[in-house]
């Protein structure tokens, strides 16, 4: 029995050694396949864990950068409102006004009462800035016509000394009164026209520097928080594998210097420079441009809604034909030795204190992102959006067109000696009646609206404008280039 089992064996001996290594073998690449399946599942499941907290904290820095935003606009917009202050025009209107109306008159029926009244300014008094020449100019007719007020005023109070002389206490006090009344007149005073004009151009002003300031700090804070954000989301990784105490380490061949809490804050404080002296510069360039285009526009002079975003894109033009974009690094940074210091002594700081080598390489990384295509882009992108916005707000002064029906007479017969209808004549019939005509607002009445729409894109609460930019797919493009690129 033993030896008829090992001849067996050995006659099918090759066999049972093929058979051996065949099943040895699947036996190991299915170990090896099964090893290998879990090495991917768990890169897979690492890296779905690695994206996914790179999505969390992206999404949270960029809400972040939304309430960021919202704390710096009410510092700016009280700079911009004192600075372009329309209210203060309104209320000069006002008090003229006050003498002929006991009762409080509106910003719209200022507008309402000027449509009969308002005419072109002359071609001197375009700069809304300057207007010492205007009231120079109406001060002649003001003190010609008041001089007769006070010579009657004067000869009351002589009347009244006369008759009343026990009383030279109360002529006395009176006296003074229309002394302190007659300097009040003889001040110069401007005309209502006058007041419009500059009511117009820094309606129009506020309105572009609101949408300019709000689109460039709205991406400047962005590019900030996300440089940072950055830097705080490779310096977690990489306290993954080294040591607490590494001031410097390697990530994928690049050395990443460590951002120190005191070198965040002094990275983050350059906004300063924007919210205190860049938005002025641009406002001298915003000023110019709404000067060029609407300084000629006469106040009686009905608009469609057309013809104003016309106007809106007249005034990008020009600013573009001005190189704004080539100047938005010296807007928001403190560049040249001059703003430098100028900088460091408005918030007290120490240039060596400063300007640290870590400081230095973020400064020239943002201001690289804000001088590149990219940005130039994103940025007339922006303008542009909330530009829309604005027209479709102001849409709503412009009330709806009551289409006119046309009574057509009826065609003529075409018999035999006589003529066919002229066709031209028809078809003009025919657009005429089709297309209605535009609805028409005198630009006066479009004033008071185009100047709240500008206070509303700086302090509106909730603030479209602001989330409409913010989650423009432009913006949150360039955040996501900014957070995930590589720093050198």
């Amino acid at each position: 029995m033993l030896e008829g089992t090992l001849g067996f064996l050995r006659r099918h001996q090759r066999k049972f050694v093929i058979g051996a290594g065949v099943v040895g073998g699947l036996y190991m690449s299915a170990k090896l396949l099964t090893q290998r399946l879990v090495e991917m599942q768990a890169s897979s499941a690492k890296e779905r864990a690695s994206k996914e907290n790179i999505r969390r904290r992206f999404d949270q820095n960029q809400r972040d950068c939304l309430f960021t935003i919202m704390s710096l606009l009410p510092e700016l917009s009280e700079q911009v409102l004192r600075e372009v202050d329309v209210e203060r025009l309104i209320a000069e209107l006002r008090a003229i006004h006050r003498p002929q109306t006991s009762h409080p008159v509106s910003v719209d029926d200022e507008a309402a009462n000027h449509e009969s009244q308002a005419q072109p300014r002359g071609e001197g008094e375009n700069n809304v800035w300057s207007n010492n020449n205007n009231k120079n100019s109406s001060s002649s007719g003001s003190g010609s016509g008041d001089g007769s007020n006070n010579g009657d005023e004067n000869a009351q109070i002589k009347d009244k000394r006369d008759h009343s002389p026990d009383q030279e206490n109360d002529s006395a006090d009176g006296s003074i009164g229309n002394a302190s009344a007659t300097e009040e007149i003889e001040s110069p005073r401007r005309t209502k026209v006058e007041i419009w004009e500059d009511i117009k151009v820094q309606s129009f002003a506020r309105t572009m520097i609101a949408v300019y300031s709000e689109s460039l700090l709205t991406m400047f804070v962005h590019i900030q928080l996300n440089i940072v954000g950055r830097s705080t989301y490779l310096d977690s990784v990489v306290g993954k594998f080294v040591g607490d105490n590494e001031d410097n380490v390697v990530l994928e061949g690049r050395s990443q210097s460590r951002i120190s809490m005191t070198e965040e804050q002094n990275f983050l404080m350059l906004s300063w420079w924007f919210l205190n002296r860049g938005w002025r510069k641009m406002m001298d360039l915003i000023v110019d441009a709404v000067n060029y285009s609407v300084g000629q526009l006469s106040l009686k002079e009905r608009m469609s809604h057309r013809e104003l975003t016309a106007l809106f894109n007249t005034i990008h033009i020009r600013l573009r034909e001005n190189d704004i974009v080539q100047m938005l690094s010296g807007f928001v940074l403190p560049l040249g030795d001059a703003n430098v210091s100028d900088y460091l002594s408005s918030n007290r700081l120490e240039a060596d204190k400063v300007f640290t080598p870590v400081f230095i390489r973020l400064l020239d990384q943002i201001r690289d992102i804000i001088e590149s295509r990219d940005f130039a882009y994103v940025f007339n992108s922006s303008v542009d959006r909330l530009t829309t916005q604005l027209l479709d707000a102001l849409q709503e002064s412009f009330p709806e067109p009551v289409p006119v029906p046309v009574f057509n007479k009826p065609l003529p017969p075409t018999v035999e000696g006589e003529t066919a209808p002229d066709l031209d004549e028809v078809v003009k019939e025919f657009e005429e009646f089709s297309s209605p005509s535009e609805s028409r607002v005198v630009v006066v009445q479009l004033l008071p609206r185009i100047a709240r729409e500008g206070h509303q894109i700086l302090n509106g609460v909730p603030n479209n404008y602001l989330e409409n930019i913010s989650a423009s797919r432009e913006v949150q493009a360039l955040s996501a280039v900014v957070y995930t690129a590589e720093s050198s």
